[in-house]
């Protein structure tokens, strides 16, 4: 009778780690297909902004490609976060997708920086041709009037038409990869500084163009 009962007990251990093994792989099944199924849901969701709200006008399209590869990251972060080591051919597709946007975003801000260079060099030269007024109270309450007034539009003038853009940007570019599009980020990062500097030294324009096109080679041709 003994010796049956640690037949039946051993039996049943190896029932028991048989089952254990069983449930422990349908866990890890289980958390594949979840993993799986709620990063589809995101890449299908941000094929269908690029589907639909994509018209082929960069800088009218940048925030719904911006938010395409926000939702691109967020799906990758799915497997991080189950600790699944697997590479997703449809995420891979999206990732294929965004990054065929990056050159246009590359070449759009160098067009911009550019453009904003060229705004500073000839709000600078309005400053200057302004004519000389005579030194009395009243004239140079006007000449400080019309100086704070083409300031002030220049101002307005510089961030609608180029720092908005470029801020959004370094915003997609860095969503693509950090370390690689770092030297446009950081000009952009540092545009408003170095337009300050054009402004006081309107001879280093030249060389501040220089570096602009420099950095701009990265973004032709390499599709």
């Amino acid at each position: 009778m003994t010796g049956r009962l640690c037949i039946i007990s051993i039996i049943v251990t190896f029932l028991i780690i048989g089952c254990s093994k069983q449930a422990g792989l349908t866990e890890s099944q289980i958390r594949l297909s979840e993993a799986k199924k709620a990063q589809a849901v995101l890449i299908e969701k941000a094929n269908i902004i690029l589907d639909t709200k994509v018209k082929g006008i960069f800088l009218e399209d940048l925030n719904h490609i911006s938010y395409a590869s926000e939702i691109a990251l967020r799906a990758k972060q799915v497997f991080i976060d189950a600790k699944i080591n697997l590479k997703s051919e449809s995420l891979a597709a999206l990732d294929n997708r965004i990054g065929s946007y990056v050159n246009s975003a590359g070449l759009t801000a160098v067009k911009l920086l550019h453009q904003s260079v060229d705004m500073t060099v000839s709000f600078k030269k309005d400053i200057e041709d302004m004519p000389l007024q005579p030194l009395t109270s009243n004239s140079t309450s006007t000449s400080d009037g019309m100086v704070k007034f083409l300031a002030k539009q220049y101002s307005v003038d510089i961030k609608s038409c180029c720092i908005s853009d470029l801020k959004d940007i370094a915003i997609f570019l860095s969503q693509v990869d950090e370390l690689e599009h770092y030297p446009l980020r950081k000009m952009i990062a540092n545009v408003e500084v170095r337009l300050s500097s054009v402004l006081r030294h309107p001879e280093t324009a030249k060389k501040y163009k220089n570096e602009i096109n420099a950095i701009g080679e990265q973004y032709k041709n390499t599709q």
